[in-house]
């Protein structure tokens, strides 16, 4: 029995789209980022009294009073950065996860310090660092759930692939020995 290779199967490649999808959205959310992180004040000041009247609002009808302003950003933050996480679990390769969850902190520094020595009206904080932080996180965690499913589901079409190719090449084998051996019929 010939074993054969990736390349003399020549099984179909799904890379190139799945690359050029996640080049387009960390393109796209790349520019949103920075357009959010980098505003010259802080992007809901137009909006601040309507917050404020919203979340007084909130609290007349029985919302908890830890839901306030600062927990609505914080949790904004991580809302924020969840596809920065999976952009970075998605292009950095599978055995170097660990740094693809090291680089949404440093982003997040970065942006922060960035904040902080050229926009006098933003502020950094450390509060924000740990938000985008765990949003970060939770998008590499998401990114790398979704290899594992697209892993496995390519295993099954690969496998399938190599058993109609096996099949195949197996039929053709027999008829050719049947055509070979006299008196045989062809099929």
């Amino acid at each position: 029995m010939t074993v054969r290779t990736d390349r003399e199967l020549k099984l179909p490649s799904t890379s190139g789209p799945r690359h050029a999808i996640v080049a387009a959205f960390s393109a796209v959310y790349g520019v949103f980022l920075a357009f959010v992180a980098f505003w010259p004040s802080p992007v809901d000041k137009p909006v601040a009294s309507l917050l404020d009247r919203v979340i007084a609002e909130l609290h007349e009808r029985g919302v908890p009073g830890f839901i306030d302003y600062a927990f609505i950003e914080f949790c904004a933050n991580i809302v924020l950065f969840i596809p920065a996480g999976l952009v970075f679990g998605l292009i950095v390769p599978v055995r170097f996860t660990l740094i693809a969850l090291l680089l949404g902190p440093a982003l997040s520094g970065a942006i922060e310090m960035g904040q902080h020595f050229l926009l006098s009206a933003r502020y950094a904080t450390v509060a924000d660092v740990v938000a985008n932080s765990l949003g970060a996180t939770i998008g590499v965690l998401i990114a790398a759930t979704i290899r594992a499913i697209v892993a496995v589901r390519d295993e099954k079409v690969i496998a399938r692939h190599v058993a109609q190719r096996t099949a195949s090449e197996g039929e053709l084998q027999s008829q050719r020995t049947a055509s070979r051996t006299p008196g045989a019929q062809p099929f």
